[in-house]
């Protein structure tokens, strides 16, 4: 992913997965790994849910009319948190719940230009590189449509229109979710156990691969008591903003690991 110029255009540009019967995953495929964060969708009986949304680059509302099958459906949207991979098709949703500690972070989100790795902080760019992420020029490798261009691309900026904190649940109708705090990547960094699925949706707390803990934002000793925390966590798959889906022992594993590298 380096230049701008002739990237190809993609009319299908999410990929979707299905993990059980009513639970699937859309990602990016022609985002740069840095930014390549998974959307999850979510079936109830009663309205359905969406954690987070991607970077804005193409639309999303189309996806959940596929999902709605010609019916009318209320989709409730989760951000786990407010950098631009996670919430930049939030603004899609007409309820919105982020933790209040995301919301300056929130409302900053279309002040940069999050394709356009040149136009970022020296200072971000340095924390990420510490992280072990290699930053193309151009963070795409095509285009949804003709007239998007990576270079002046910005997600649009959208409030929550609820907050949520640890505790909180959201009824789906037949189907019950619990949110969980879980700090360190950013301070109001959120997940939530699906107690049907007997899963975590983890967002960038923990997934598979380098976790980022070294940003302005970021703070060790929070992610250290999160990590003592998911490892405490009764539920037997993990559903993560990055990567494939994972179960319990891995999950075990990701927490110890990372406890034993950061916990001295």
């Amino acid at each position: 992913m380096g230049t701008t110029d002739q990237l190809p255009v993609v009319a299908d540009w999410f990929s979707l997965t299905w993990v059980t019967a009513r639970t699937a995953f859309l990602t990016e495929p022609h985002v740069d790994e840095l930014l390549q964060a998974n959307i999850w969708y979510l079936r109830g009986r009663d309205r359905d849910l969406l954690v987070d949304t991607g970077n804005g680059i193409a639309p999303l509302t189309p996806v959940l009319a596929r999902f709605a099958r010609g019916r009318r459906r209320e989709v409730i949207c989760v951000a786990t948190h407010a950098h631009v991979d996670h919430i930049g098709g939030f603004h899609e949703l007409e309820r919105r719940l982020l933790h209040p500690h995301e919301e300056r972070t929130a409302a900053r989100s279309g002040d940069e230009f999050p394709l356009l790795a040149a136009s970022w902080s020296q200072e971000l760019r340095e924390e990420i590189a510490a992280s072990g992420f290699v930053l193309p020029d151009v963070l795409v490798d095509a285009i949804p449509d003709p007239s998007f261009d990576p270079k002046t691309f910005r997600i649009v900026p959208a409030a929550a229109t609820h907050g949520v904190r640890g505790g909180d649940e959201i009824d789906l109708g037949d189907r019950r979710l619990t949110v969980v705090e879980l700090p360190g990547h950013t301070p109001g960094s959120v997940g939530l156990i699906d107690h049907e699925e007997r899963a975590l949706l983890s967002g960038d707390a923990v997934y598979e691969g380098g976790l980022i803990d070294t940003l302005p934002e970021s703070d060790i000793t929070a992610y250290l008591g999160t990590m003592q925390h998911v490892r405490r966590l009764d539920v037997d798959a993990v559903y993560p903003g990055h990567g494939e889906p994972f179960g319990r022992d891995r999950l075990h594993e990701l927490a110890e690991e990372y406890l034993r590298e950061r916990g001295g």
